[in-house]
């Protein structure tokens, strides 16, 4: 037996997976190639491959068809892998260590780059994954912070100003940290089997506890953000230095 899915030596995690397999589905990958004799023999054909029938497998052995074919596809990229792995860690401290310098000389212009990025960027991943609930909670965060913002960067600054992006801010601030004990709470609990004696599914309180802590921790930092930039702003405006 030379190997499996067109390559030599085999991965034994691939062929153990593939022994698994029925003979039909074996036949139908065309997955054996047999070398006898010093000359090399195709049983199956690789024309084969592309008219395989998934209907008549099962999903667990059409994974361990999929899994064997992928191992088989990066098999000998080992050394590109480990390239591509050290490429991205240089890449991530580089970048780390220029943010920080960012930071540290020019405060100003990297905390609105980085207010505009987080505060834009998931409008695009919501409306292509079709995240309807966020982008509705989005959508209707941008809309009041939009106003508040607009009224404290006014000249000259009107009296009631103040005291509406404070109770803005507060209020955010308040349902943020809220959002995020009950998201939190929610995960803990799960992880200790507490969603059992409701008879709610592991997956289902997870997904809530996760989804809720999202939500504490974006509009919380969000509104940090915001409540400096619009106190910098009145501030500015009053005439009172930092």
């Amino acid at each position: 037996m030379r190997g499996l899915i067109g390559h030599p030596s085999p991965n034994p995690e691939v062929a153990s997976e593939l022994l698994l397999l029925p003979a039909s589905a074996l036949k139908m990958a065309g997955v054996f190639e047999v070398e006898v004799d010093g000359v090399h023999h195709d049983h199956g054909g690789h024309e084969d491959d592309k008219q395989i029938d998934m209907s008549q497998l099962s999903p667990e052995e059409r994974w361990r068809l999929e899994h064997a074919r992928m191992h088989a596809k990066h098999r000998g990229h080992e050394a590109m892998h480990a390239e591509m792995v050290l490429i991205l860690i240089a890449t991530l401290v580089i970048a780390q260590l220029l943010l920080v310098q960012w930071k540290q000389r020019h405060p100003k212009s990297y905390n609105l780059v980085t207010l505009f990025q987080m505060w834009v960027v998931p409008l695009y991943f919501t409306t292509k994954l079709h995240w309807w609930r966020f982008l509705i909670t989005w959508l209707l965060f941008s809309t009041i912070t939009a106003f508040v913002t607009f009224r404290a960067t006014r000249k000259p600054l009107e009296r009631t100003t103040p005291r509406l992006v404070y109770k803005w801010f507060l209020l955010l601030y308040k349902m943020s940290y809220a959002t995020g004990i009950v998201g939190y709470s929610a995960i803990m609990f799960t992880l200790f089997g507490v969603n059992l004696i409701f008879r709610i599914k592991p997956e289902d309180a997870m997904d809530f506890g996760v989804s809720l802590l999202f939500y504490g921790l974006y509009y919380g930092v969000l509104g940090r953000d915001f409540a400096e930039m619009c106190a910098d702003f009145m501030a500015s405006t009053i005439g009172v230095n930092n």
